[in-house]
């Protein structure tokens, strides 16, 4: 068979060994980043050495939470903070045994999913200090799986609808293209269709979030406000989910989107566009589809593929498959910057560090790439 030879145009800066053979990929909230799975966490500094590895008590949802040289996880029913210099144990909020998926609230403390394994699941809020806030309950167990700070507001996918609620827990408002309730009672919201689906949710300019929408004739990607006001964005089904919000400086976000693929006797041609309000103002053509789309620094576009562990086992020592593992930085105007093949399948990235590194690993290793 046909070998694709490819050739990178770009090094890493540095690489070190990846601490374990899985897990997810986060900023630390300074110049590094951390590595966490269910049982494990470590920290790797900014230029590549790994400051410390721990194992730690399982966690479900395993993301962490990281602000002020402080990491939050939920650990054994509470809410731990350690330090990031150390990784080690500093504060503890007793939360209780059902509580996981936590995320920062609005008003200084944790927002939190609770489910018990009888009974109905809630969403809770709590101080800094662990004092309750409040809880609502949540009628199904796939609720709150897309969570966002909106100004004032916490906002959660909640029955197949956008839920607002404030620092009193009290429900501002619901949205879905076809229904705005403000201030409803929650026991006069009409229940979602069977086929109705809150499938993204992603902050947009500090004043609206964006949101996928899917329904049984239709979906597409709409902007919600404060008020709880939607505004189609794209309607179009050919639209993939792989997207990125890229912020400007001078207007409104960018949003780069897979869009739709063409088949030619050379084999599929895929598509990266980028919407810039109302039209599409570049399009970046790939031989083969694009796995994440990621912002980096400067208005650049981060664009991955990976193929997956089984497809890489099982075809790559009959035909190389490096065309196919690779991560590409456009430029803002959609050109090319530079382009890295993986040494092996893609696990975790590309994940751009605020001073423009880009994170990726593959291969047993973690790289950074220049910016």
């Amino acid at each position: 068979m046909e070998q694709v030879i490819v050739t990178s145009d770009t090094a890493a800066i540095w690489s070190v060994e990846l601490p374990y053979e899985d897990g997810s990929l986060y900023l630390d909230g300074a110049d590094g980043c951390l590595i966490a799975t269910q049982r494990e966490l470590a920290a790797v500094t900014a230029d590549g050495q790994v400051r410390w590895s721990h194992e730690v008590p399982f966690y479900r949802s395993r993301e962490p939470l990281a602000r002020d040289g402080r990491i939050y996880r939920i650990e054994d029913g509470h809410i731990v903070a350690r330090d990031l210099a150390t990784g080690l144990p500093v504060a503890s909020i007793d939360v209780g045994a059902d509580a996981f998926s936590l995320d920062f609230d609005p008003w200084g403390g944790f927002v939190f999913r609770e489910e018990p394994h009888q009974g109905e699941g809630r969403l809770r809020s709590v101080t800094a200090d662990g004092t309750p806030r409040w809880a609502v309950p949540m009628p199904h167990v796939a609720d709150a799986l897309h969570l966002r700070l909106l100004g004032d507001l916490i906002v959660v996918d909640m029955d197949n609808r956008l839920r607002a609620y404030d620092r009193d827990g009290r429900l501002r408002w619901v949205s879905w293209p076809h229904l705005w309730l403000t201030d409803p009672d929650p026991a006069e919201i009409p229940p979602a269709e069977k086929h109705d689906d809150v499938a993204d949710l992603l902050d947009y300019d500090g004043a609206r979030l964006l949101t996928r929408w899917e329904w049984r004739n239709g979906g597409g990607y709409y902007l919600v406000d404060e008020f709880g006001r939607s505004t189609p964005y794209i309607t179009t089904r050919q639209v993939r989910p792989a997207l990125a919000v890229l912020p400007s400086a001078d207007g409104p976000p960018r949003l780069a989107v897979q869009g739709p693929h063409r088949q030619e006797e050379s084999g599929f041609t895929y598509t990266v566009w980028m919407v810039d309000g109302d039209r599409v103002t570049w399009t970046h053509e790939l031989g083969v589809a694009p796995t994440r789309l990621r912002p980096g620094a400067g208005g650049t576009l981060l664009v991955s593929s990976t193929p997956t562990q089984r497809r890489w086992d099982t075809y790559h020592w009959l035909k190389t498959l490096w065309h196919e593992t690779f991560v590409r930085c456009l430029a803002p105007d959609g050109s090319t910057r530079w382009t890295w093949y993986a040494p092996g399948v893609i696990t975790l990235g590309p994940l751009a560090r605020p001073d423009g590194v880009v994170l990726v690993a593959a291969g047993g290793r973690l790289y950074g790439l220049p910016a």
